[in-house]
């Protein structure tokens, strides 16, 4: 009873489990909600916005309170009182002390221009964050293709096996009725294992395809994926000049840079303030007393102009700062000449891909005519057996250059997608 039990369940979760349909634009969705990349690069965002924060409250007045009671007692020898009948120490004696103290920076440009710096940083991070959400979407889109292409491998090569177990039974029957040779029937026969063994190919290879997707996603990797999209057969390339035009405003990477650089630029700025006068604010307010009966107020205001005099640190800190503002200019110039490669190989790329799959298509048009002649002339007795096992395989070769190539053009319209920063 127990076994019926658990076979009647283990059937029910089967059957109840559900494959994921996945779009494109579903899985681009997903890994940029769940993946990895995308949260380190949300989390890389929220620690600049700390820190602009931290930089902002340097800036506000601050405040501290406390109150204390203590056991005292002092020895007047120390500050060089004597009393005539009296001993040295004072005391033990109770103190009750309450204190308020608040600080304030009135005028000091050093901090304006660190908060500033760090206003431009966080726009940086926000930038590199925009960037890393293309990255995984040009990443998702590859890894879609990649378990497009081997689903259409799947489809053509069970079509392949199909058609080689028609061609084997006929290639038996003609053998059967005395039209056909044994050396028709065993190429025939090789011929379905191979096309069987490309089949268990293609599906081990859609597995992997399949797992490295869902990793991608975050997705529980023992589900089944079924893809609603079919493998694209024709991609276009942009003009060249409007794809750059369209990666230097849109690419976050420069965007990224130009913050970074202003950043830079405004520590540098900070660390030559370091040399201009301060102006500061103190208050401090005591209630002291031994009893609570004469417990008095006392209070200190103070306003503090700071002028640095000689700081050698201020001089290395300057330094220091052009010498990262330096390396981001040359960063950013190096970022913009990446930039502009990656448009033009994408492009490139696409443009080849495009080629390949028209020289694809007419060259499995051409293997389906070429097998068809094979076949009629050895039916004929014109042809041999031979002819028709190369004419198959150059059939086979032809389809699977064919998948090759679309899903290449697929690969290479992403590309050019992310290398413009509109990846989907």
């Amino acid at each position: 009873m127990f076994l019926c039990t658990a076979l009647f369940l283990a059937t029910a979760a089967t059957t109840d489990a559900q494959p994921l349909h996945l779009s494109l634009a579903g899985a681009i969705d997903r890994a940029l909600r769940s993946g990895t990349q995308a949260e380190l690069a949300r989390s890389a965002e929220e620690r600049a916005r700390i820190a602009r924060y931290e930089a902002l409250y340097n800036l506000f007045p601050q405040a501290d309170a406390r109150v204390l009671r203590y056991n005292q007692s002092i020895n007047l020898a120390t500050f060089g009182f004597t009393i005539p009948g009296q001993p040295p120490v004072i005391g033990p004696f109770n103190v009750t002390d309450a204190q308020i103290t608040t600080a304030m920076q009135v005028f000091n440009i050093a901090a304006l221009r660190r908060y500033a710096a760090f206003r431009q940083g966080e726009a940086a991070s926000r930038y590199a964050a925009q960037a890393a959400d293309n990255d995984v979407a040009a990443a998702v889109a590859r890894l879609y293709v990649l378990v497009q292409r081997v689903d259409a491998q799947i489809a053509a090569r069970g079509a392949d096996v199909t058609l080689f177990e028609q061609l084997a039974r006929l290639a038996d029957d003609q053998f059967k009725a005395g039209t056909g040779t044994r050396l028709d029937v065993a190429q025939a026969n090789v011929q379905l294992s191979r096309a069987r063994q490309a089949l268990l190919v293609a599906r081990n290879d859609r597995e992997a395809a399949r797992l490295a997707l869902l990793n991608a996603i975050a997705e529980d990797e023992s589900q089944e994926l079924v893809l609603d999209e079919p493998l694209p057969v024709s991609a276009s390339a942009p003009a060249l000049d409007a794809a750059l035009a369209a990666a230097r405003s849109s690419r976050p990477e420069l965007r990224e840079m130009e913050a970074r650089e202003k950043e830079a630029r405004l520590t540098v700025e900070a660390a030559r303030a370091r040399h201009l006068p301060s102006v500061a604010f103190d208050f401090e307010g005591d209630l002291s007393g031994n009893r609570t009966s004469d417990m008095h107020w006392t209070r200190r205001i103070a306003g503090t102009v700071s002028v640095p005099l000689f700081r050698a640190d201020v001089e290395t800190n300057v330094a220091r700062a052009r010498n990262q503002l330096h390396e981001v200019e040359l960063e950013r110039a190096q970022r913009e000449r990446d930039v502009e490669q990656d448009v033009r190989r994408s492009i490139l790329s696409l443009e080849n891909a495009s080629a390949r799959v028209t020289v694809a298509e007419e060259t499995v048009r051409v293997a389906e005519e070429a097998l068809t002649v094979a076949r009629d002339r050895r039916d004929a007795g014109y042809g041999s057996a031979v002819e028709v096992d190369r004419a198959q395989d150059v059939y086979r070769q032809a389809h699977e250059d064919l998948i090759s190539a679309r899903a290449d053009l697929a690969a290479a319209g992403y590309d050019v997608k992310h290398a413009m920063g509109t990846a989907p």
